[in-house]
């Protein structure tokens, strides 16, 4: 089901703006991870007096009324369409980040055994090596057993 970002965002107040509607149709794209200099470089061509900073505040609105996801790493902050709770994978070998899927009723279970809270928004990070490129190495070291 595609989210109705203009009904989101009137539901929380705000208005529907030329540049707002410019990231909507970014966002339909979907686009998995990405950046506001991702969003502002695509809008710049519609929309060439749009800054970086109207961009970041657009997205960071979007994330506040949770139409998209945002979470930082080494300094950047990257933003997802995905906003169900799952762990983000950086791959340290080609750098891209993997949406993984956890159990969320297993998670709340552990982190309530070590805290009395209630969890509005949960941000999983890990740094690794995404399926593909393991499958990848597998193969690499599969060919070298070969060849010996």
């Amino acid at each position: 089901m595609a989210k109705d970002y203009v009904s989101m965002l009137k539901d929380a107040g705000y208005k529907i703006t030329p540049q707002r509607l410019a990231v909507i149709e970014y966002l339909k794209k979907g686009p998995g991870h990405f950046t506001a200099n991702d969003v502002y470089k695509e809008i710049r061509k519609s929309i060439p007096t749009i800054t970086l900073a109207t961009v970041y505040n657009i997205l960071k609105a979007f994330a506040d009324v949770r139409c998209i996801n945002s979470f930082d790493v080494d300094g950047t902050t990257w933003f997802e369409n995905e906003v169900e709770l799952h762990a983000n994978l950086m791959c340290k070998v080609c750098g891209n980040i993997v949406d993984i899927k956890i159990d969320k009723e297993k998670l709340i279970k552990l982190l309530g055994e070590n805290a009395d809270a209630d969890f509005e928004n949960i941000t999983l990070f890990v740094r690794g090596v995404c399926p593909s490129c393991k499958a990848r190495q597998e193969e690499d070291m599969r060919s070298l057993q070969v060849h010996q």
